[in-house]
C-alpha cells in the first residue's frame, strides 16, 4: 500500500440548486484538509449559491494548500459557470 492513495471523489446531486446548498457544504466540509476531486458528470443544474459553496471550498483548499479539482463537467454546467463569470479553473486556481 503505497502512500498518496487518492480519496474517492465528490459526486454531487444532479440539481445542485439552493435547497442542496448546505449538503453541499457539509460534504465539502467533511474532506476539509485532504486534496479533493468533485466529479460533475451527473450535474445537470448548477445555482448561484452552490457556486459560492464551490468558491468558499477552492479558496478554503489554497489556504490549506490542497487542491480542489473538478472533472467530468458537462457542457451545460461549464455555460452555466460561464454565464456567471466563473470556470472548474477559476475556482480551483483562484482566478475568480
Amino acid at each position: 500500500m503505497a502512500g498518496s492513495q487518492m480519496p474517492e471523489p465528490l459526486i454531487p446531486q444532479s440539481r445542485l440548486n439552493v435547497s442542496q446548498a448546505a449538503g453541499l457544504h457539509a460534504a465539502l466540509l467533511a474532506r476539509k484538509g485532504q486534496d479533493l476531486t468533485v466529479d460533475m458528470g451527473g450535474v445537470t443544474q448548477l445555482g448561484a449559491l452552490c457556486l459560492q459553496v464551490f468558491i468558499a471550498a477552492g479558496k478554503s483548499a489554497r489556504a490549506a494548500g490542497t487542491a480542489l479539482t473538478f472533472v467530468n463537467v458537462p457542457d451545460r454546467i461549464l455555460d452555466q459557470m460561464k454565464v456567471m463569470g466563473l470556470s472548474p479553473e477559476a475556482i480551483s486556481e483562484g482566478a475568480e
